[in-house]
């Protein structure tokens, strides 16, 4: 596996930061500017989130060089941590005659690997909470404390995950699935101190803290009614189930019912992974909900990784006949997960899939295409994020090779791609159908589409 992660490294060490890791990228940026004498972002450009992921890029960029094959360097490392973590977990969990090449299984999860190749925290964020749960597990106070220490200051939603490993770890105890030593506790006060201390330097400093006073970051984190409410509960399920994961579900149904009713015959790994499953899903359910921020397939990486691990559990704890036939299945669902491509009026979380990479070929063709043709960029309008390619691509942009910003009243050309979620369904049909179609390039469903107004 680390000689996938190696190839994968090689042969995307120039792909550029894409979607939220942008905004991430323009973070970084700005330690670095300061040399790293600073580590609180001004509130401009801050999201909210802590600084570990965007520290740790700046710190690379300064030891080796502002780059993307540096950036992608501390990505490799983090892969590869998260891997390490995840077999020490299998090989803790599997049942006895379950194959250590069943990892592997687990390793294809598309949104997974789709994080693989994407420079953001979530890999990092993944990497603490597979170490939370093997230290919890092994009562290792001090990588507890790093653990959890290292999901506070990597994401908001670090502090779901510590949430969920304090209730996993008061179930764990009470039905006695683990050793319950007491300095693992010293490492919550420590953990907790720890990011008390950044609360409030940062609270100094800017004036808030955790919920930031940038308005685009802050409409995203209101609470939101009733209808709202459900259309986030179905796109949470949704979250489940796309990319091919819906095998997972259709096979795992029926077994855990089963063994849920089955009080004889249980196994500690297989109550162990269950629990965490259903604490990790129901906590990220009661805090995402409720709330406006996109829920995004990425946010669920552990709930995937636990699934598939406690199908290959039950399918082996009961000994099914057909379980070839089933691990085949999963293996052409999950690969089928990477050519998943919704309408364009359809949200799509582009980055829980290995789809986002043919975005580069479809741009490179159309801006080969707008080079020859004469049309220039400030004459098109577009929500594609050519204008951030300082933070992207580390490349200077001129004035002159600067978009237009989207606007279907005083545009003379558009430039669509349904690697925008942005754009509403009404100017998608209005351009779509009113507007002339002037060149469009696709890749295995991904497009883009320059339109001129008639």
């Amino acid at each position: 596996m680390v000689c996938v992660l190696v190839a994968e490294f090689l042969l995307l060490k120039q792909t550029p930061f894409f979607w939220d890791g942008i905004s991430k990228s323009s973070r970084a940026s700005w330690i670095y500017a300061n040399g790293l004498t600073e580590f609180i972002v001004p509130t401009d450009r801050n999201s909210g989130h802590p600084p570990l992921w965007i520290a740790l890029l700046a710190v690379f960029w300064t030891i080796f060089q502002k780059a993307l094959w540096s950036s992608r360097l501390l990505l490799l490392i983090v892969n590869i941590g998260v891997v390490w973590q995840l077999v020490l977990f299998c090989k803790t969990h599997f049942l006895k005659t379950v194959s250590v090449f069943a990892v592997l299984l687990v390793c294809l999860e598309p949104t997974f690997i789709a994080q693989t190749t994407n420079l953001n925290n979530d890999m990092l964020l993944l990497f603490f909470t597979l170490l939370s749960l093997n230290a919890l597990i092994k009562s290792k106070s001090v990588l507890f404390y790093l653990a959890l220490t290292g999901l506070l200051f990597t994401n908001l939603r670090g502090i779901y995950i510590v949430i969920s490993i304090v209730l996993i770890h008061i179930i764990y105890s009470r039905l006695k699935l683990i050793e319950n030593k007491k300095p693992i506790y010293l490492a919550y006060v420590a953990a907790l101190l720890s990011f008390a201390v950044f609360c409030y330097f940062q609270y100094e400093k800017l004036g808030w803290f955790l919920i930031t006073q940038k308005e685009n970051y802050n409409v995203q984190r209101q609470s939101v009614g009733v209808k709202q409410i459900l259309i986030n509960s179905i796109v949470y399920v949704k979250s489940f189930l796309e990319y091919g994961r819906f095998i997972i579900a259709l096979f795992l149904l029926p077994l855990l019912v089963k063994y849920i009713k089955d009080k004889t015959n249980r196994n500690i790994k297989i109550d162990r992974i269950a629990i965490a499953f259903f604490v990790f899903a129901f906590v990220f359910f009661i805090g995402m909900v409720p709330f406006s921020n996109p829920i995004g397939d990425r946010y669920f990486m552990i709930c995937y990784l636990l699934a598939i691990l406690l199908l290959i559990n039950l399918i082996t704890h009961y000994k099914l006949a057909k379980k070839p036939i089933i691990y085949s299945a999963i293996v052409l669902m999950f690969i089928s997960g990477h050519f998943w491509i919704y309408p364009p009026t359809i949200s799509q979380s582009w980055d829980s899939s290995l789809a986002y990479l043919n975005s580069y070929t479809v741009e490179s063709q159309m801006e080969s295409y707008l080079d020859s043709s004469g049309v220039k960029p400030t004459e098109i309008g577009t929500r594609i994020r050519f204008n951030e390619r300082d933070f992207s691509e580390f490349k200077n942009l001129e004035e002159a090779d600067r978009y237009a910003d989207f606007n279907i009243e005083t545009n003379q050309f558009i430039l669509l791609s349904n690697i925008d979620n942005q754009t509403k369904d009404e100017e998608l049909n209005e351009i779509m159908n009113n507007w002339k179609l002037v060149k469009s390039y696709s890749q295995l469903g991904v497009f883009m589409s320059l339109y001129k107004k008639e």
